[in-house]
């Protein structure tokens, strides 16, 4: 392979012919305004992905820019895992961020990745069951499609089974059933024995194609928690922090859970941070024994660029407002596309909440495949259109800040992209 300054970066999607003709390049990203970003041949793109679901205020939130900013000059470092002087800001930003959550979820702790609080979640489930004596808790249920994050805990909650055969051996004791079915989730628990399962973990709504769960739903799964003791883990990595136009999912259908793990557009991705929520049961027994201490955290946990960074994105977020414009504008897009797709080739499905859209396609009924679907964004790209795809599904995950006159450019270069391929064949 040629060795040369280009692939020196080895990132998710390098391959040997992007080296070798210097596609690394020209593709990198070199400014980003709005909702846009620019590549290093200058081309403008409309970021619908908002670069991985993160940017959720866009590339000029410069409210967010002078909080870290002026953080840096006052205390640029503290942190939260060790001795006894927790930074200030982070004091602040917990209260905060907790005093807009219904009780009982008054009780935060800090990451850098949501990967990390995934994990958390569950390493914090199998402690409380230490502390009260239940050992033998170990078991966690999910959904297979579910994603979770990578590394240890995180690749095996995980429901993506290519994962799974690239990272095996994996972290024992994680099952999984099909999304959103209660008979085979009871059935999960029964099988495996309820004094054997310490937690269910779920996304409200799926990223993996965005699948939401059906009416209902989620109040059945808290039932059958309470039920057996079960603690319920709400993963709201991606739903969080306005994306479907609520600062919470599951805190917006009053099904709380016991773990609520937040990320992404925490901080606008200005700055890694993500936050595991818990519930006031849960923080008592985690403490209720001073010789048993949670033995989990890195260096970075609470750093105060981050909770500035964190004050900010409430402060934008704070009137209701821009969760309000969310809810507005996605519906405008899901109802465009809905209406484009009598005359729009491969367009099967178009669902979603807020900025949180999956288009489903298929040809002739049937799924497309890996290499299709690679065409399909490719053609998006060409048309100046920059989004994500998950097995048959493109998925929409523009700024919250898109304006209407984004928007229905989003709806343009996406039916356009669309045609061209149907044109020219996949």
């Amino acid at each position: 392979m040629l060795r040369n300054d280009h692939d020196a970066l080895w990132y998710n999607a390098i391959t040997p012919s992007a080296i070798e003709d210097g596609g690394i390049d020209r593709s990198a990203v070199t400014r980003g305004k709005g909702c846009w970003v620019q590549d290093h041949t200058g081309t403008w793109f409309l970021d619908a992905r908002a670069a991985l679901w993160n940017t959720t205020l866009g590339y000029s939130a410069e409210r967010i820019v002078e909080a870290m900013t002026g953080q840096l000059r006052r205390l640029p470092v503290a942190q939260t895992i060790r001795y006894e002087e927790p930074g200030d800001a982070a004091l602040a930003y917990a209260r905060r961020l907790v005093g807009a959550l219904p009780d009982p979820l008054n009780h935060v702790r800090f990451g850098s990745t949501g990967s990390q609080m995934t994990t958390a979640s569950v390493l914090l489930s199998r402690f409380v069951r230490k502390v009260r004596g239940e050992s033998g808790r170990v078991k966690v249920i999910g959904f297979t499609n579910g994603y979770h994050g990578t590394g240890g805990v995180a690749s095996a909650l995980t429901g993506e089974r290519q994962m799974h055969a690239l990272q095996t051996p994996l972290v024992p004791d994680v099952h999984h059933v099909k999304p959103w079915d209660m008979a085979a989730l009871t059935k999960a628990v029964e099988r495996h024995g309820p004094q054997s399962v310490t937690a269910i973990i779920v996304e409200p709504i799926m990223g993996t194609d965005v699948i939401a769960a059906p009416d209902g739903v989620l109040r059945q799964i808290r039932e059958l928690c309470d039920r057996h003791g079960i603690h319920l883990i709400a993963d709201e990595v991606t739903t969080g922090f306005g994306r479907t136009g609520a600062l919470s999912v599951m805190a917006d259908r009053e099904v709380l859970p016991d773990l609520l793990i937040l990320g992404k557009g925490i901080t606008s991705g200005y700055f890694p941070l993500a936050a595991l929520v818990c519930s006031d049961a849960v923080f008592d027994e985690a403490i209720s024994r001073p010789e048993y201490v949670f033995p989990h955290g890195c260096t970075a946990d609470g750093h105060p660029v981050a909770m500035a960074a964190g004050s900010a994105v409430l402060d934008e977020l704070a009137d209701g407002t821009l969760l309000a414009q969310v809810r507005s504008t996605g519906e405008s897009i899901r109802q465009r596309l809905r209406e484009a797709a009598a005359s729009v080739p491969l367009v099967h499905d178009v669902r979603g909440e807020g900025l949180m859209i999956g288009v489903e396609l298929r040809q002739d009924g049937t799924r497309l495949g890996a290499g299709e679907m690679a065409r399909i964004r490719q053609a998006c790209k060409a048309a100046g259109l920059l989004l994500t795809s998950t097995n048959n599904t493109l998925v929409l995950m523009p700024p919250l800040v898109l304006s209407t006159d984004e928007a229905g450019e989003l709806v343009e270069r996406l039916t356009t992209a669309l045609r061209t391929v149907a044109r020219d064949g996949l």
